[in-house]
């Protein structure tokens, strides 16, 4: 299977769009190796995954649910496993609380809160795709999932969570996300930023911004208001958002300074209807 980046010369472009159906915020992933104190007398089969938009248990907002199966050495089924997982408007995380008999509850209110608990179930890995992890929980405004079998290593990522685009609001604001890095969504690797070029409809008061969303470093500052995290973030880009045909960005290779990922463009307005913008870095040379 090839790896890498190829060419360091070469111009990567993505295309930033707007609709439920193109940006999805979580991916997740299974193992089905030996979990941490499994019995030798019981193993774990499938993951699956169920998002409920409105089934958490503060105020109605999201609900992720993650069900693990589980046989004896007879192969005959054994009660699965569940994991419910609620969003909360404010900060107020609470830990899995529960029982393998009775099933585990918990809450988050961001993102990456949301992460850090998944990553506690045995077997699965998770992170974060076209959102910044400070991402709101506290919200109704997602898409519905039905029960869905989560990819296992070394298979794909089971991508989800997936926002109602013309719902989902910050700051009063509807906005469109999409996450960069190299060579994954989620690494770190330097790039230089070439150009951000595009139109959309419906601008009025609107941003386009690039800023930097590493985990790393998520702290305190990520948790508050929307004003504040930008102003704490490091900041690419930030232009007014136009209809027309716009270079936001437009520089030559030679001179397009150098910056490290991941980075989110983000595209933000109260009436955007159609985002159609094309990002273009290069991977810097060490």
């Amino acid at each position: 299977m090839p790896i890498g980046n190829g060419n360091a010369n070469a111009i990567f472009t993505r295309t930033i769009k707007f609709g439920d159906a193109l940006s999805p915020t979580l991916a997740l992933n299974y193992s089905l190796g030996q979990a941490d104190d499994e019995s030798a007398k019981i193993r774990f089969g499938d993951a699956t995954v169920i998002i409920d938009a409105n089934g958490g248990a503060d105020d109605n907002f999201a609900l992720i649910t993650i069900t693990l199966e589980r046989w004896d050495e007879n192969g005959d089924a054994l009660a699965d496993i569940t994991y419910a997982l609620s969003g909360v408007a404010a900060a107020g995380k609470v830990a899995w609380a529960g029982s393998d008999g009775a099933g585990w509850t918990g809450k988050a209110a961001t993102l990456k809160e949301a992460i850090d608990m998944l990553e506690e179930i045995p077997g699965l890995q998770a992170f974060t795709l076209h959102a910044p992890h400070s991402m709101s929980l506290g919200s109704d405004n997602f898409i519905d999932l039905a029960e869905t079998d989560i990819e296992t290593q070394p298979g794909d990522y089971t991508e989800c969570l997936y926002r109602d685009i013309s719902e989902f609001k910050v700051d009063s604001d509807l906005v469109a996300y999409m996450r960069f890095g190299l060579p994954e969504l989620r690494d770190a690797g330097s790039m230089r930023l070439v150009g951000l070029n595009g139109t959309m409809t419906g601008h009025t008061n609107g941003t386009v911004r690039i800023y930097q969303d590493d985990l790393r470093k998520y702290g305190d500052e990520y948790n508050a208001t929307y004003a504040t995290e930008i102003a704490n973030k490091q900041l690419f880009l930030d232009e007014t958002a136009v209809a027309a045909e716009t270079n936001y960005l437009d520089k030559d290779i030679s001179n397009a300074g150098t910056i490290q990922g991941p980075i989110i463009l983000e595209v933000k307005s109260d009436d955007i209807t159609v985002i159609a913008m094309t990002l273009r870095l290069i991977q810097a040379n060490l």
